[in-house]
């Protein structure tokens, strides 16, 4: 009968005698706050054939540095036994002994390590020895240090499928020296206390940033979305998705952490890293095969002093991008996307040619009611603009609690097709999706 074994201090004498004679029926082993002296000292003891043993999770603590020091490489590699081991985490406080373990047929690895300078090179020998690796996830709550790494050195890891990356610092650095050219969901995320945010450098990276989009998706990309959300576990996010045909998903992600509502400061960040993040987009070289572009902005309208700021980077985006397919804005304030046709104090681009060519609109989200009647004579006017340009809009869709259905006639001779969504509800808190209707 397989075992499944988990407890602190497995490297106790007495423990050590209970299990030993059983290792080769080990099929999980879960060390909890456990030292790197002890966790030597188990894998000596069973240090025979391990066929049955598939997962592998070590929470280390070491509280005293000289114990990690006295720890040296090993002759043969920590459970050198465990030919089939599919699942690895590792949870290290100091710096992680990856130089230890040898999996090679490792199909997930989990890694976070705290406090300490990591040293990625250890890691990127780690990854190159497991080539069957499938899920990679990373966290590193510490400062990289690259500094013994060629900047050209690149390890394939050809079987991952999903690969996630979590960094205190900026500039996506261990996703530099990774490739996944098999990927389909890569999150590659620099998260802060809020505290400690550094807005100015979201989206930054040590490399350039064309390089790491191609080492992570190899087919063209043709959506993006942008969006800037706060969650219920208060972290406020603004994220960028790279989407290409299969699908695959290169995720760029700026996160902002706290305990309080009070400490948040993306709200007082938020067109900084809206700039950023318009910037990245409109930087990529692949943009011209863009088809499908949404934004999601669910933070809260705009003051007067940022609002023409965030809509010369809007309408920047838009001049930088192809026709489009489709162009969703799932917004609390429409505001900073209709900035041509509203009159901005303080917006200069007021030509309606600041938009491409775009077959299908939808606008998604309960806009503020002192806002939503001047918008919608905005869209209006966004409508005949584009109807005067040679490439009106083929199909405009409101998704929306209110939606306006006076705005029909208005926009009948300038649009192909208008439809109109609200939410069906089971209950007051239970939406079962949208019930849409057209007026063609």
């Amino acid at each position: 009968m397989p075992l499944d074994i988990s407890s602190p201090r497995l490297g106790r004498a007495n423990i050590l005698a209970l299990l030993s004679p059983h290792a080769q029926r080990f099929r999980s082993l879960k060390f909890l706050c456990d030292h790197w002296l002890d966790i030597e000292k188990f894998s000596q003891a069973v240090s025979g054939p391990l066929p049955f043993l598939r997962a592998l999770e070590m929470d280390v603590v070491e509280h005293d540095m000289q114990n990690q020091l006295a720890l040296g490489t090993p002759s043969l590699p920590l459970f050198s036994g465990a030919v089939n081991l599919e699942e690895f985490s590792l949870y290290s406080e100091f710096v992680p002994c990856l130089n230890h373990f040898n999996f090679p047929n490792l199909t997930t690895f989990k890694l976070k390590a705290v406090q300490m300078e990591f040293p990625i090179s250890k890691l990127l020998d780690f990854l190159k020895a497991s080539p069957a690796l499938q899920s990679v996830r990373i966290a590193l709550e510490t400062e990289v240090d690259t500094g013994d790494v060629p900047p050209e050195r690149v390890v394939v890891l050809p079987n991952v499928k999903i690969f996630t990356v979590i960094e205190e610092e900026p500039g996506f650095n261990v996703a530099t020296y990774i490739s996944c050219p098999s990927a389909k969901h890569v999150s590659l995320i620099h998260e802060r206390e809020a505290a400690c945010a550094l807005p100015d450098r979201a989206f930054s990276t040590s490399a350039p940033r064309n390089s790491i989009v191609s080492q992570y998706m190899t087919s063209p990309i043709d959506e993006v979305i942008l969006s800037i959300l706060t969650t219920e576990d208060l972290t406020r996010s603004c994220s960028i998705s790279f989407i290409s045909p299969g699908p695959a998903i290169l995720k760029l992600d700026y996160r902002e952490t706290s305990r309080m509502w009070e400490e948040f400061s993306l709200g007082g960040n938020h067109s900084k890293v809206f700039s950023r993040a318009c910037m990245i987009v409109r930087n990529h070289l692949r943009l011209c095969n863009i088809r499908r572009l949404c934004i999601k902005d669910f933070h809260t309208p705009l003051p007067p002093s940022k609002l023409a700021y965030v809509a010369e980077e809007a309408i920047q985006l838009f001049k930088s991008v192809g026709s489009l397919e489709e162009l969703t804005l799932n917004v609390v304030d429409l505001r900073p996307y209709l900035a041509p046709f509203l009159g901005l104090p303080g917006f200069q681009d007021t030509k309606g040619d600041a938009f491409p060519a775009i077959k299908e609109l939808t606008i998604t989200g309960n806009l503020k009611e002192s806002l939503k009647e001047k918008c919608m004579a905005a869209v209006v006017e966004w409508a005949k603009s584009q109807h005067a340009s040679g490439v009106p809009f083929e199909r405009m869709t409101f998704r929306m609690k209110d939606h306006p259905v006076a705005m029909v006639e208005r926009l009948r001779s300038w649009v192909g097709t208008v439809c109109f969504g609200e939410m069906e509800k089971d209950s007051d808190d239970d939406f079962l999706g949208w019930a849409e209707w057209s007026t063609d």
